[in-house]
């Protein structure tokens, strides 16, 4: 579907361009400074060039932004990689080391048993305190 809308469009500017040349057909004479002109030609031929030598501009103009942007894309590439980098070393850093076996507990894991036994301990010495006092 995508061709054929692209396709209808390139055959109604085809249209356009060659009824504006058959309308246009008119000889001109350019006249420069020091009594320079050129040769007669159409009309159209001038607004033709005069488009083609636009769209050139144009290109010549995207090209130099083009340029531009790659470079800035490669520094920006060349820092998104070393801050990748950087923060794989600060992951590994932070990770168990490899040489410890699989099944020993994290530090949370240990924190968090401590805690139940101090407070199992606590509970203890509280309940011997109350038999004593009895």
């Amino acid at each position: 579907m995508k061709n054929y809308i692209k396709a209808v469009f390139l055959i109604v500017i085809l249209l356009f361009l060659v009824t504006f040349g058959i309308k246009n057909n008119q000889p001109l004479r350019l006249n420069y400074y020091f009594e320079w002109h050129t040769i007669d030609f159409p009309l159209y031929i001038l607004a033709y060039a005069s488009i083609i030598i636009g769209v050139f501009i144009g290109m010549l103009i995207g090209i130099n932004n083009r340029f531009q942007q790659r470079r800035k894309i490669k520094v920006l590439e060349k820092l998104t990689n070393e801050l990748k980098a950087k923060a794989e070393k600060e992951m590994k850093a932070d990770e168990i080391p490899a040489d410890q076996p699989a099944d020993e507990k994290t530090l949370e894991e240990e924190a968090a048993e401590r805690q139940k036994e101090n407070f199992s301990e606590e509970k203890a010495s509280e309940e011997k305190a109350v038999e004593n006092q009895t």
